[in-house]
C-alpha cells in the first residue's frame, strides 16, 4: 500500500500557489518522510521556475469555466479581490497516485511530525474539526458551523483518505454539491454564494452521516492552528515561525507571536510568497 501527500497549487494573477507547494511540500518530506506529488493549473511554471522541485509526480489539471472571487486581505490595511481557483479538490480521488493520502493546502506550513502516525491508522477519512487563531482573541464562532444554527464545520485544509468506495462516494458527493452549489448555499443558509471546499466537505459529512451526527469521518485529534490573512508572516527558521499579529482594536498595529513545534495554516498568503522570496514576509 502506497503513502504519500498531494498539494493543490492553482495560481491566480498575483499569488504564486507552485511556489507556496514546492515550500510546504520540501517541509512536508523533511518532517514526515513521505513521497508528494503536486496538482496544479501551472506545470510549464513549475518546472521554469521550481528546478530543484521535490515532487513524485506532477499532476496536470485545468482551470474550471467558472468564475470563483474572493477578498484576500494583506495584513489589516491592504486587501485586494482576486481570482480563487478552488474547485478542483473534489477531483482528489482520482488524481491521487497513492491507496494513503495526506492532502495540505499549500499555505500550510509542517513544522512537525504530528501527522505522520495518523497515516498508518485504518480511519477512512481524518480531517480537523477544531480550531484555534494563533491571535487569542478573535472570535473562531465562525468555524464551529457552517452557519450558527446549521451543521458541523470541518476543515478543508488538512485531511487523510484512504482510497475504497466508501470515500469514493464521499468525494463523488462533493462533485455534485459543487455542481449544485446554488441550491445548497439556500439549503443550509449560506450566507455567502462563493464555493468554498470547508462548506462542501462539511455538508457532504452531514450526508454520508445520513443527516445527522455520526462517525463517517473521524476527527483529528486536537486543533489545526492557524493565523488570519490579516496577521503577517515575518520569518520561519527550523521548527518556529514569527508572526505579527494584529491587535484588538486597534487597526494597522500588531503584536509579534512566535510558534515553535506546531504546523500552521497561514492564511496570508503574500506575506508567505515574500518570506520564501527574500526571507521576511513583511
Amino acid at each position: 500500500m502506497k503513502t504519500g501527500a498531494l498539494i493543490f497549487a492553482q495560481n491566480n494573477s498575483s499569488i504564486d500557489y507552485v511556489k507556496m507547494a514546492t515550500f510546504a511540500a520540501k517541509r512536508l518530506q523533511q518532517y514526515l518522510n513521505i513521497p508528494v506529488s503536486i496538482a496544479t493549473n501551472s506545470k510549464d511554471w513549475l518546472l521554469q521556475s521550481q528546478p530543484d522541485h521535490p515532487f513524485d509526480e506532477i499532476i496536470e489539471i485545468v482551470d474550471p469555466s467558472t468564475d470563483n472571487y474572493r477578498r484576500f486581505n494583506d495584513g489589516s490595511l491592504f486587501s485586494k479581490v482576486m481570482d480563487w481557483k478552488n474547485y478542483n479538490r473534489s477531483t482528489v480521488y482520482e488524481l491521487s497516485p497513492y491507496d494513503t493520502t495526506l492532502v495540505i493546502d499549500s499555505d500550510y506550513i509542517i513544522n512537525s511530525d504530528f501527522l505522520l502516525p495518523l497515516l498508518r491508522k485504518d480511519d477512512d477519512l481524518q480531517i480537523f474539526k477544531n480550531s484555534v487563531d494563533i491571535s487569542g482573541w478573535r472570535s473562531t464562532e465562525e468555524y464551529n458551523r457552517i452557519n450558527p444554527y446549521s451543521i458541523d464545520f470541518y476543515w478543508a485544509t488538512v485531511f487523510i483518505f484512504k482510497k475504497n468506495k466508501l470515500t469514493d462516494t464521499f468525494f463523488k458527493l462533493i462533485t455534485y454539491i459543487k455542481e449544485n452549489w446554488n441550491y445548497f448555499v439556500t439549503l443550509y443558509n449560506i450566507t455567502s454564494p462563493v464555493y468554498r471546499n470547508d462548506f462542501a466537505f462539511s455538508i457532504a459529512i452531514h450526508i454520508m452521516n445520513g443527516n445527522m451526527s455520526g462517525d463517517f469521518a473521524t476527527p483529528i485529534a486536537g486543533n489545526i492552528s492557524f493565523v488570519t490573512d490579516r496577521d503577517i508572516l515575518i520569518s520561519i527558521k527550523d521548527d518556529s515561525m514569527q508572526f505579527l499579529i494584529e491587535k484588538q482594536n486597534y487597526l494597522g498595529e500588531y503584536t509579534v507571536a512566535k510558534t515553535t513545534g506546531i504546523d500552521v495554516h497561514v492564511m496570508n498568503k503574500s506575506s508567505l510568497n515574500r518570506f520564501i522570496d527574500g526571507g521576511t514576509g513583511v
